[in-house]
């Protein structure tokens, strides 16, 4: 049984920055603009790119610190705001130019914080059910015990991934809601997302989300921010974070797919491709969007 869980993870490339390993994924046209891609909460490089493929740009999806094959950040370091840091290294790094950047859920908010404290590195943001507001306390049970000090390490350790794949489909399945899960993700390498580092990183993060993000600055010059919700999201709540998004950044252009949950990107990649395409084709990234009402997508 436990052979069903060890599905082999996709391998990328590993730069090592600042004595810390970083693992990212390439795919599309080598020559295309610069795309960095960054997953959100307990997921991966692998899972985020999977709509995006054979793209006509350079795409760069990042596993974000702790998560898949990059080591975790010191833990006063993982919150958002300390994961823009490591993102801006990345970049540097890297050394495409400005790139644009598509984050999905709470990768959001480490993208919005690098905009606000580098926005030259950046050309445009394109947010995918975007988790940057400060959010009321969740219950989480079975995450805080798996980081709680006593019991903790022989959950996270030990429980947890040896019932990986129950634990991964049932947080995909919760994700995609009202959706159906979508075939292609029942591949995802559970074994490799389910594990002790992961479960860190994600409990680190969420405890310094509110904290970071009400540090967040305002609008970042003219940067171009693009933002895709599924009208039926029960993991962000789409009118908190958008209303919250608009007081920072009034010119964002906004689209809502109605019937979509929380994985626009997996339920209509169409429509995030070609959002993407348009977002980079701007000429510059001080050209502002005009402020616009909401777009419904079918």
């Amino acid at each position: 049984m436990l052979k069903k869980h060890f599905i082999q993870p996709r391998l990328g490339t590993i730069e090592v920055i600042d004595d810390q390993q970083v693992h990212f994924l390439e795919s599309g046209s080598p020559n295309g603009s610069p795309v960095v891609v960054l997953h959100g909460c307990g997921s991966l490089a692998q899972e985020v790119l999977l709509p995006l493929e054979n793209s006509q740009h350079r795409l760069i999806a990042i596993d974000r610190p702790g998560y898949g094959l990059s080591s975790p950040l010191p833990p006063e370091e993982r919150g958002p705001l300390g994961q823009s840091f490591w993102l801006e290294r990345f970049l540097e790094t890297l050394e495409a130019g400005p790139v644009t950047i598509v984050a999905h859920s709470i990768g959001s908010a480490s993208a919005l914080h690098l905009a606000a404290r580098r926005p030259e590195l950046l050309k445009a943001l394109l947010l995918i059910s975007p988790c940057c507001s400060p959010l009321p306390p969740k219950p989480l049970i079975l995450l805080r015990a798996a980081v709680a000090p006593v019991i903790g390490p022989a959950i996270r350790r030990h429980i947890m991934p040896r019932w990986a794949s129950f634990f991964l489909r049932h947080g995909l399945r919760s994700s995609s809601l009202p959706n159906a899960l979508p075939s292609h993700l029942k591949m995802l390498p559970a074994g490799h997302m389910i594990r002790a580092s992961a479960i860190e990183a994600m409990a680190d993060e969420l405890r310094a989300f509110n904290r970071d993000m009400a540090l967040l600055a305002g609008e970042p010059r003219q940067l171009p921010v693009h933002v895709l919700f599924g009208s039926q999201d029960l993991i962000v709540d789409p009118d908190r974070h958008i209303g919250w998004l608009r007081q920072r950044y009034p010119r964002l252009l906004l689209k809502r797919l109605e019937g979509v949950g929380h994985m626009p990107h997996h339920v209509a990649p169409a429509v995030v491709v070609r959002m993407l395409n348009a977002i980079v084709e701007e000429p510059s990234p001080f050209r502002a969007a005009e402020p616009g009402p909401l777009t419904d997508v079918a």
